[in-house]
C-alpha cells in the first residue's frame, strides 16, 4: 500500500509540477524583424547610438541663416514644362542650336572687337545654353603652347540680388547688391547639365564672369554680349594672369572661346502675388540618399544604395521624383517604382538589370547615366515617400524613425553622394558626430 500510496504521490507532484511552470516557446523574430535588427546593431557599431531628437533631416528642414546662398541655379529639366505643360516652372526647354544660328553666330563673334560689356537683355528668369566650345590655343609666359583656352574655363557665373535660402521650402530674398550666381554644371567651356543648359531663377544677365584654371583659380569679367536674329548671346575672351610665367597668358580679345545664349521663358512660371507683386511659389525639395539593410558588422556605409530628389511647389498637386543613382544590387523600389527597371527603359541600348550599381562609379556598374524621373499624385512629404527593398522573398520598408539607426537621410540637393564601397565617414568625418546629436552641418 505504502509503495502504491507513494508512486502515486509522486506522479500528483511530479503532475502539478509540470502544469505550474507553464512552458511556452519565446516568439521567434520574423525575417523582416532580424535583417532589421541587424541592420541597427551594426549602424551603431559603425556611428554610435543616435540621438534621441535625431530626425534624419526630415522633419527639421530649416537650416541656420549662415548656411543661406546663392543657389538659383536649376538643372533638372524634367522641372523646366514642355510643350503639353508637364513642369512645376512652366518653361518649356529651349529649342537646340541649329548649323545656321551657330554659323550667324560666329561670324560675329570670331571678330576681334573692342572690349563691350554692356549687358543687352536683363532678365530675371532664363535658360544659359551651350552654344559653342571654343577651339583657339594659347601659350602662356614661357611660350608653351597650354592648348584650348576654353580647357580651362570654369565655373560660369552670372550676377543676382535674390539670395535662396538653404531650407525648406526654398525662399528668395532680395539683397540690396548684387550677388555672384554659380551656374550649375559648367566647365572646360561646356555646360554639361540638362542637354546643355540650366535654367537660372530669380536671377540676372547684368553681369558675368568666368573661372581660368590655367592660374589658379582667377575670376575674369572679359565677356560681350550681342544680338542676333532678336536672340541674346554672351562669348568670353580667355586670359590667365598669374604670378608665374606659365600662369600667364595674353588674352586675343576675340570672344569666341566660350559661347552661350541667354534664353527667356517662353511661357509665365506658376507666379503667386503677394504684395510686391509676382513672386516665385515657394518649393520643397529634398535629395533622399538610402542604405538597403544589407550592411551588417564591419560593413562601408556607402549610402548610395538608391539616391533620389522629391521636389514639389506650392502651385501644384503633384510630387516629382528624380532617381540619381542605384549602388544596390536588390530589387528597390521609391513611390512603387523598380529604380533598376526605370533605367533599363531610359537607356534600352545598355545591359541593365537588378545587379547593375548605377551613376555610383563602380568599377563593375555604369556611370555617366542621365537621372530619371517620374511624378506621384499630391505634394508628398518626403519622409512619406516609400521606399522599400526585396530580402528573402520579401518587401522591407527603408526607415527613418526619430532617434534610431536609419536607413534613409535627407539632405539638400547639392548634396554629392558616395561613391561605391566609400564608407560615408572617410567622405564626410563629421557624419557621427551628427549621428550623435551634434548641432554641425556635416556636408
Amino acid at each position: 500500500m505504502m509503495s502504491v500510496a507513494a508512486i502515486t504521490m509522486g506522479f500528483v507532484l511530479t503532475s502539478c509540477s509540470k502544469n505550474d511552470m507553464n512552458f511556452s516557446a519565446p516568439a521567434q523574430p520574423t525575417a523582416q524583424e532580424k535583417i532589421q535588427e541587424n541592420y541597427n546593431k551594426a549602424f551603431i557599431e559603425a556611428f554610435g547610438q543616435p540621438a534621441s531628437n535625431q530626425d534624419w533631416g526630415f522633419d527639421s528642414r530649416q537650416l541656420s541663416v549662415a548656411a543661406r546662398t546663392t543657389r538659383a541655379s536649376n538643372v533638372n529639366g524634367n522641372e523646366w514644362g514642355t510643350a503639353n505643360g508637364a513642369g512645376y516652372l512652366n518653361f518649356p526647354h529651349p529649342a537646340a542650336i541649329t548649323a545656321d544660328e551657330l554659323e550667324k553666330v560666329l561670324a560675329v563673334f570670331n571678330q576681334k572687337g573692342a572690349e563691350s560689356y554692356e549687358p543687352l537683355a536683363d532678365y530675371r528668369n532664363f535658360f544659359v545654353q551651350q552654344v559653342y566650345t571654343g577651339e583657339a590655343t594659347y601659350t602662356d609666359g614661357n611660350g608653351t603652347n597650354i592648348g584650348k583656352g576654353s580647357n580651362q574655363m570654369q565655373e560660369m557665373h552670372c550676377v543676382t540680388k535674390y539670395i535662396q535660402t538653404s531650407c525648406w521650402p526654398v525662399e528668395y530674398t532680395e539683397q540690396s547688391d548684387y550677388k555672384w550666381d554659380y551656374i550649375n554644371n559648367t566647365s572646360n567651356g561646356n555646360i554639361t547639365a540638362w542637354d546643355g543648359c540650366t535654367l537660372m531663377l530669380m536671377s540676372s544677365t547684368l553681369n558675368w564672369k568666368y573661372k581660368s584654371s590655367q592660374d589658379g583659380g582667377n575670376f575674369f569679367e572679359y565677356w560681350r554680349m550681342e544680338k542676333i536674329d532678336g536672340n541674346y548671346y554672351v562669348g568670353f575672351d580667355f586670359s590667365a594672369e598669374g604670378s608665374n610665367p606659365n600662369q600667364k597668358v595674353q588674352r586675343d580679345c576675340i570672344y569666341n572661346d566660350w559661347i552661350i545664349k541667354i534664353v527667356p521663358g517662353e511661357g509665365e512660371p506658376n507666379y503667386l502675388i503677394d504684395d510686391n507683386g509676382p513672386v516665385l511659389p515657394k518649393t520643397y525639395q529634398v535629395r533622399i540618399i538610402c542604405e538597403d539593410l544589407t550592411v551588417s558588422s564591419g560593413s562601408d556605409f556607402d549610402f548610395n544604395d538608391v539616391v533620389f530628389d522629391a521636389i514639389y511647389s506650392e502651385a501644384n498637386d503633384f510630387t516629382t521624383i528624380t532617381v540619381q543613382a542605384a549602388g544596390g544590387t536588390l530589387p528597390l523600389y521609391v513611390a512603387g517604382k523598380e529604380i533598376h527597371q526605370l533605367f533599363a527603359e531610359a537607356n534600352p541600348d545598355k545591359n541593365i538589370t537588378v545587379k547593375t550599381m548605377i551613376n555610383t562609379r563602380a568599377s563593375n556598374g555604369i556611370s555617366g547615366l542621365d537621372p530619371v524621373t517620374f511624378t506621384i499624385e499630391g505634394q508628398v512629404a518626403p519622409k512619406d515617400i516609400e521606399v522599400k527593398v526585396e530580402k528573402e522573398g520579401e518587401l522591407i520598408p527603408l526607415k527613418a524613425t526619430t532617434g534610431e539607426p536609419t536607413a534613409k537621410i535627407a539632405v539638400d540637393l547639392n548634396f554629392e553622394w558616395c561613391k561605391e564601397k566609400d564608407d560615408i565617414r572617410k567622405i564626410y568625418p563629421n557624419f557621427s558626430t551628427y549621428v550623435k546629436g551634434g548641432n554641425i552641418e556635416w556636408y
